[in-house]
C-alpha cells in the first residue's frame, strides 16, 4: 500500500507543478527566441554559437541606427532573405503582430546606449543634386553629360564619403571632364576641380521628424582653368543641409553658398535645391520617383528622376534624371544625369 501511495503522490506533484511560461513582453520573448543567436545583450557573443553566419553586434551603434524601422520590420515579419541576409534568420510574421514587431525594433535601438545617433528612419534616399543631411559611408559615381549650344560637355565624379563619430562625415570628390571649346577648337579632357568637405547633423529629431545639418565643401584649384577644367581658385562652399516626411513623401532642401577666392575668376553665387521623392514599396530594393528644383542665383531648373535599390540588402543603388531650365536656357543647356551609389559597409550579396 505505501509504495502505491508514494507513486500517486509523485504523480500529482508532477502534475501540479508549474509549467514554463509562455513570453508575453517584448524582453521575455527575446531571451527565449532571439538570444540564443544574438545573446541576451544584443552582442551577438554566445558562449555556444546555433547559427554558422556572424550575427550583426546590436550593441554597437553605428550598426543599430543607420537603418529605417522599415527595414528591420521586414527582417523580423518574413526572415533575413527578405532583406538580403542569412536564411538563418526566421520570420516571425505569422507568430508576432505588427505593434509587436515594432517593439522588437524599439527594443534592438535600445541595445545602443550612446545618445546623439541619428536613427535611420531620417536617412533618406539620395537625390542627384540635392545634398543629403544624414551622414554616410558611401562611394558614388556621378557621370553628368550636358547639351547647350550645339555642344556636348561630359563630367564623370568619383565620390567618397566617411562617416565620423555619431553626427559627422568627410567626404572628397574627384571629377574628371571632357568640355567642348568656345571657340570650335579642340576638347579639353582631364582632372577637375577637387572637392573636399565636412558635414554635422546640428539636429535631428528622436522620432524620425527631421534632420538639419550644416557642412562646407572647398573646391581646390587642381582643374586647369585656361582649358575650361577648372575656376583657378579655391572656393569655399557652407550650406545647410535638411530633410523631413510629410505624409508618405521625402522632403529634402538644401542652401549653400559659393564664395570664391578670388572673384575676378569665379563669381559668387547662390545655390539652392528642393527635393519630393517617394517609394513605390517598402523594401530597400524598391522604386523612388521624384522631382527637384534646382536654382543658382537667377538660373532655374527641374529635374524629374528615378531611383532604383539594386540589390535587396539595399547596399547598392542607381538614379537616373534630366534637369531641364526653367529659363536661361541657352546658357544652362540640358543635363542628363544620374548616379551609381555603393553602401560599402553593408554586404551586397544576400548571407547564406
Amino acid at each position: 500500500m505505501l509504495p502505491t501511495l508514494v507513486l500517486l503522490a509523485g504523480v500529482m506533484s508532477g502534475a501540479v507543478q508549474p509549467q514554463p511560461a509562455v513570453p508575453s513582453t517584448i524582453p521575455e520573448m527575446w531571451d527565449a527566441w532571439c538570444a540564443r543567436c544574438h545573446a541576451p545583450d544584443g552582442s551577438g557573443r554566445v558562449a555556444e554559437p546555433t547559427i554558422s553566419v556572424e550575427p550583426m553586434d546590436f550593441t554597437d551603434c553605428a550598426v543599430a541606427t543607420p537603418e529605417p524601422d522599415a527595414d528591420w520590420e521586414i527582417a523580423i515579419a518574413a526572415g533575413g532573405p527578405a532583406v538580403g541576409l542569412s536564411a538563418e534568420m526566421p520570420a516571425f510574421g505569422d507568430a508576432l503582430t505588427t505593434e509587436q514587431i515594432r517593439g522588437f525594433v524599439r527594443h534592438i535601438r535600445g541595445m545602443c546606449r550612446e545618445s546623439g545617433w541619428p536613427l535611420g528612419n531620417l536617412n533618406f534616399p539620395l537625390p542627384i543634386f540635392t545634398e543629403k543631411a544624414y551622414p554616410e559611408n558611401e562611394f558614388v559615381l556621378k557621370p553628368r553629360l550636358s547639351r547647350r549650344d550645339g555642344r556636348s560637355d561630359l563630367e564623370f565624379v568619383s565620390v567618397y564619403e566617411r562617416r565620423l563619430g555619431r553626427r559627422g562625415m568627410w567626404e572628397v570628390a574627384v571629377p574628371l571632364a571632357s568640355h567642348a571649346a568656345d571657340d570650335g577648337g579642340a576638347r579639353a579632357h582631364g582632372l577637375g576641380d577637387v572637392d573636399i568637405a565636412v558635414k554635422y547633423v546640428l539636429a535631428a529629431g528622436a522620432e524620425g521628424a527631421g534632420i538639419l545639418s550644416g557642412g562646407l565643401e572647398v573646391a581646390l584649384p587642381t582643374g586647369r582653368d585656361s582649358r575650361g577644367l577648372g575656376h583657378g581658385t579655391a572656393v569655399f562652399e557652407p550650406y545647410l543641409a535638411a530633410g523631413t516626411m510629410i505624409g508618405d513623401v521625402y522632403v529634402q532642401a538644401q542652401l549653400k553658398g559659393e564664395l570664391s577666392a578670388d572673384r575676378a575668376k569665379a563669381a559668387r553665387a547662390v545655390v539652392y535645391n528642393m527635393y519630393l521623392g517617394r517609394d513605390t514599396a517598402v523594401t530597400p530594393d524598391t522604386w523612388t520617383i521624384g522631382i527637384e528644383l534646382n536654382g543658382e542665383n537667377r538660373e532655374l531648373a527641374v529635374t524629374p528622376q528615378i531611383r532604383k535599390g539594386l540589390t535587396r540588402t539595399g547596399a547598392l543603388g542607381a538614379a537616373f534624371g534630366v534637369r531641364i531650365p526653367l529659363n536661361r536656357r541657352e546658357e544652362q543647356g540640358t543635363r542628363w544625369v544620374g548616379y551609381l551609389l555603393w553602401e560599402y559597409l553593408e554586404p551586397v550579396l544576400p548571407r547564406r
